[in-house]
């Protein structure tokens, strides 16, 4: 239902515009709590089979199917029903309850008579009920904070419950700008806007182009009916597959197919086994089951941007378990023939964020203490796992094509997209003698690229010609760059910005300041965004996490919630940043952890910050930075990979010049950046 006032009739009443949806609406299901006998689901899977033949993509799709619906049918068997109550009132003591009731009979006595002496019991029992409601309130307080301290499972669950606001429910625009009301309007929308970004790029025109996108279909249909080879040695193993499903959330949604990662953790042997053949089916006969390709879609929406768009919604995909077992085992096979380029840092073992912020900002901080200018690009992948890999199907209300896009939800999307750009140009083979090439930093689809010079506009020049054979890459492979949410970079004191860069006859606007995986990034190196940024995160994390830290919970537990929920914010990649940092803005972040360590002891004003913190047995903040840049770069130096060893080695720099972030681990903690 819409209600809309009708501020513009020619009237001197005030009309109301009431829309009613013309559909059904029902009221939400009361939730239930389960509880799985797992002995009784084990012994229901100890007869299962699923044929002999896995010759045949019939064969592979009926014994996929069969085996889905086995394992839903003994969970379903195995399963009892336990309801909760969802009123709050249900909640109640009888006792406040009959005052309730008894308020009410006042509440209409007294519209009827308008007795003042009913008036005035009224108001008293009002009274008397919100202290007892409050007082009832308080003692459940503290009977979960109770709770809460005996597990764990229970002290998380009531964390994310403080810390995780529900996503806001409001009508959604259509193309046409009428708002849409009732859930099924809505979710035709999204549909009609996610088939909207599922769309291949448009193909370029030029005749080169065309000639190679032919060739690229030719070679693809070529490989695709080539025969596949004997069945041999079985590619996966029985053994291996608990290790693919241990790996994932024990709490992640099912998805389509209905199976739970816990009823995969608890499959008995026989079903193992089973699962193992249909699988090397999968590979022997070369057919992926129809059931395992279709996907569940829920949105969530953008944080900072208007709900009401549907490009403002983010779509999760939400696949089979079996099928991402299956995905984990391929994955597993397939990264001994991969070998990403050394840029590539993005869902790599041994790779992390913090590693590619470290390379990042070491290499702008070294340059700035050369006295050379460091111009950066960062390119905005326009829809990058959206528009790429073709002929899929996704189900909103009813079964939809994708014509473009990954996997959605997939556990190979990632691995896919970095195969796909790994050709991504750098000046290689555009260079003199004396020239350097071009920085490129990769994360998944986050790409940047930085050059230096002892000049802005030369250090400019280099990256304006990157950007202009970015084009031709761009329509070989049919992908895009959102031009206007691309950003470029120059650090340094220079006030005059260099010629306008410009990426297919669009400019690209010069910032002060940019934000990469995470980090704010200013042109002065100061990192000054970037602490008021985390500040920012922590303290709202604090507000959130107050009524338990606050409460009698044991110390050493309100520690614990400190360090998981609040300094993991505080210190997001600072073994990266933290070095750039001055003294003053180090005092800041320390005085963020003083403030949560005095809550969780409940100290007055005459004890000290020094004091408190040794009594509860947590580092500085200087401290534990230096403890985290030691441990990154311990396992960067003994990891397999050698483009790790010796990342962002020690330099020589003037005494006034920029910290590196390896300065950390040398120099002792009085030393700070001038």
């Amino acid at each position: 239902m819409h209600v809309e006032v009708m501020y513009g009739m020619d009237t001197q009443h005030l009309p109301i515009l009431v829309t009613i949806g013309s559909g059904t609406s029902n009221s939400p299901p009361i939730s239930v709590r389960q509880r799985v006998d797992w002995k009784s689901f084990e012994l229901s899977l100890e007869t299962l089979h699923l044929g002999s033949s896995f010759e045949t993509a019939a064969d592979v799709e009926a014994s996929a199917n069969l085996l889905v619906e086995k394992i839903k049918e003994a969970q379903a068997r195995a399963t009892t029903l336990l309801p909760s109550s969802t009123s709050r009132r249900g909640d109640l003591p009888l006792s406040i309850k009959r005052k309730l009731r008894l308020k009410r009979r006042l509440h209409k006595l007294w519209t009827r008579t308008r007795c003042p002496k009913l008036k005035k019991e009224l108001n008293g029992l009002s009274r008397n009920i919100s202290e007892a409601v409050r007082d009832f309130r308080g003692a459940n307080w503290e009977a979960t904070i109770d709770r809460a301290g005996e597990s764990a499972k229970n002290l998380n669950q009531l964390c994310h419950q403080l810390t995780r606001a529900a996503a806001p429910k409001c009508p959604i625009t259509d193309r046409s700008g009428v708002w849409r009301y009732d859930a099924k309007a809505r979710a035709e929308v999204i549909a009609e806007h996610l088939a909207e970004q599922f769309t291949p790029n448009p193909p370029a025109t030029s005749p080169s182009l065309q000639e190679h996108h032919a060739q690229v279909r030719c070679r693809v249909e070529e490989f695709m009916a080539t025969a596949l080879p004997a069945p041999g040695r079985p590619v996966h193993h029985p053994s291996r597959t608990p290790q693919d499903y241990h790996t994932s959330p024990q709490k992640e949604s099912p998805g389509t197919g209905g199976v739970s990662t816990a009823a995969l953790r608890h499959l008995p042997r026989r079903a193992i086994v089973a699962m193992n053949r249909v699988f090397n089916g999968i590979l022997r006969t070369g057919h992926f089951p129809e059931e395992c390709k279709r996907g569940k879609i829920i949105t969530i929406p953008k944080t900072g941007k208007d709900p009401r768009k549907p490009e403002n919604i983010r779509p999760i995909t939400l696949l089979s378990h079996v099928a991402k077992t299956f995905e984990r085992a391929l994955l597993t096979k397939l990264r001994l023939f991969l070998t990403p380029r050394q840029e590539q840092y993005g869902f790599r073992e041994g790779h992390s964020t913090s590693l590619q912020l470290i390379r990042v900002l070491h290499y702008l901080a070294s340059e700035r203490n050369c006295e050379r200018y460091t111009v950066a690009v960062l390119l905005d992948m326009e829809k990058a796992f959206d528009r790429f890999l073709r002929r899929r199907r996704r189900r909103t209300i009813r079964p939809t094509p994708e014509r473009a896009g990954v996997p959605q939800g997939s556990c190979l999307s990632p691995e896919l997209y970095a195969v796909y750009t790994d050709d991504i140009p750098m000046l290689h083979g555009h260079l003199e003698d004396w020239e350097d090439d071009v920085m490129l930093a990769l994360y998944a689809d986050d790409s940047a690229y930085f050059a230096s010079s002892r000049r802005a506009d030369l250090a400019a020049k280099k990256i304006q010609r990157v950007l202009d054979l970015l084009p031709e890459w761009l329509d070989k492979w049919r992908m895009a760059v959102n031009v206007s949410k691309t950003a470029a970079l120059l650090t340094g004191s220079q006030r005059n910005m260099p010629d306008q860069l410009r990426l297919r006859g669009q400019a690209v606007e010069w910032n002060t300041r940019v934000r990469y995986l995470g980090v704010h990034i200013d042109r002065s190196l100061r990192m000054t965004p970037q602490v008021d940024h985390v500040i920012q995160t922590s303290r709202a994390a604090r507000a959130k996490l107050r009524p338990i830290l606050a409460s009698r919970l044991p110390i050493s537990t309100k520690v614990a919630i400190y360090k998981c929920y609040i300094r993991s914010r505080l210190t997001y990649a600072a073994p990266a940043w933290y070095a750039l940092c001055s003294g003053l803005q180090r005092q800041r972040l320390q005085a963020q952890q003083n403030i949560a360590l005095r809550l969780i002891a409940g100290a007055g004003w005459c004890v000290r910050n020094d004091v408190i913190a040794r009594d509860l047995g947590v580092d500085t903040i200087e401290e534990f930075v230096r403890r985290l840049t030691r441990r990154a770069f311990n396992r960067a130096d003994a990891s397999p990979y050698p483009s790790l060893h010796n990342l962002a080695p020690l330099l020589d720099r003037p005494t006034r010049g920029y910290q590196l972030p390896r300065d950390l681990v040398t120099e002792t903690h009085d030393d700070e950046k001038v």
